[in-house]
């Protein structure tokens, strides 16, 4: 036997779909795979409607028991379970235990790493991106202990063996994120620090801990202290890389899709603020500028004022990809991902803000659909990772122009 550790955070506790209420419901724009069981239980119900509905809306792909057919929506892009006051169907007349695994378990997830199960919930659903966001408590996580069996033991160990040094990464930077400053961008300038002293060091924290935490106090400290800010001068550099990370990542992949009709337009919305005078490195500078203008006024004016508020998004992307990630030599890019995420959200939000008062709705549906775009794609990683590839140089640091 062996012990395992159950990590469940606060919003994970708190999530409750709220139906009616939901500003992007996951009933509408997306594939939604039925398993054999489901499908048969809805052609065969004892419910008139389900039945009619199943026979002429259950598409067979028989692509193995967990997807043996999928949902044909109507052509307003949404489920025809879905009922016009919001609500599914099949929950409200054969109950909870009649939904498919798919929309069962949506957004909840689970994931293992090292000797911890973690429970989250994908912030494609604009309810948990509410939690996460506004709920000052919302990254407070729960911890139990389950006995491991020695069998389900052997085979966690061999699929998912997370390094005891990778968990001490993880506390170091989630501390980092966490601390308090007048900047987060000044936060995630003292991760990057701490990750290039990290390389410095061959990540030997197993030889080199207390060199390393007297590192991390000083980070600490200048962060308290204001002695650590992002100040890329808006160069030409910093200036040409924020807008290759726009038009090169995000033009060709973002799908002019139902569920990806929102982050499109957002999309084209900020090309066209940048797209008058590209040739004119002087003027993009300036639209650099005013952005970042727009980004400080909206972090102490706007619902984004409280400073828990990214620092609760940040911390949601350590938690969720368990920052570094398995393979220490992806640091820096796993890193960047953080960064480019984050400035791509400040973009988008500073640039709206141009034009409309910035509310939560606003900032949540933004999230909603950034999260359905980057999590679920199974080949939008690779995608990115190539975007990137492309316009770094080689060189994963230079993501701290995006910064400031």
């Amino acid at each position: 036997m062996k012990i395992r550790k159950i990590i469940t955070p606060n919003f994970y506790k708190k999530f409750r779909c709220v139906g009616p209420e939901c500003l992007n419901h996951c009933c509408h724009g997306w594939v939604i795979n039925i398993d054999k069981k489901t499908h048969n239980k809805y052609i065969n119900s004892s419910d008139e409607e389900i039945r009619s509905i199943a026979k002429e809306a259950l598409r067979l792909t028989r692509k193995g028991k967990k997807s043996y057919s999928m949902i044909k929506f109507n052509d307003e892009g949404t489920c025809p379970f879905f009922t016009a006051d919001k609500l599914c169907r099949v929950h409200q007349k054969l109950g909870g235990d009649a939904l498919s695994p798919t929309c069962a378990i949506y957004p909840r997830q689970e994931h293992i790493r090292g000797d911890q199960l973690r429970y989250n919930l994908t912030m494609s659903c604009s309810e948990v991106a509410r939690l996460v966001l506004f709920d000052e408590d919302s990254m407070l996580q729960h911890q139990e202990v389950n006995l491991l069996a020695s069998a389900a033991n052997n085979k966690l160990v061999h699929e998912i063996a997370f390094g005891q040094t990778n968990q001490i990464i993880h506390l170091f930077a989630w501390n980092l994120l966490a601390a308090q400053s007048n900047d987060i961008e000044a936060n995630l300038y003292a991760l990057a620090q701490f990750i290039l002293y990290l390389q410095r060091i061959n990540f030997d924290l197993s030889h080199r801990l207390s060199e390393a935490e007297s590192f991390y106090e000083e980070l600490l400290t200048a962060l308290h202290t204001d002695q650590l800010s992002v100040n890329n001068g808006e160069s030409e550099q910093a200036a040409l890389l924020k807008l290759r990370v726009i038009m090169a990542i995000y033009k060709d992949h973002i799908n002019i899709t139902l569920r990806n009709s929102g982050l499109r337009a957002d999309y084209i919305y900020i090309a066209n603020y940048l797209d008058e005078e590209l040739s004119d490195i002087t003027e993009l500078k300036k639209k650099f500028s005013i952005i970042n203008q727009q980004w400080q006024q909206l972090c102490a004016t706007s619902c984004l004022k409280e400073p828990y508020v990214l620092r609760n998004y940040l911390l949601y992307q350590l938690y969720s990809n368990y920052f570094p990630g398995k393979d220490l030599s992806l640091i820096m890019r796993h890193f960047y991902r953080i960064v480019m995420d984050y400035f791509f959200l400040k973009v988008s939000l500073s640039v709206q803000s141009l034009h409309q008062e910035i509310k939560q709705d606003d900032v949540l549906h933004l999230f909603a659909d950034y999260y359905q775009y980057v999590g679920h794609s199974a080949s939008i990683t690779d995608k990115l990772n190539k975007a990137i590839n492309e316009i770094n140089g080689g060189d994963d640091l230079s993501c701290l122009l995006l910064l400031g």
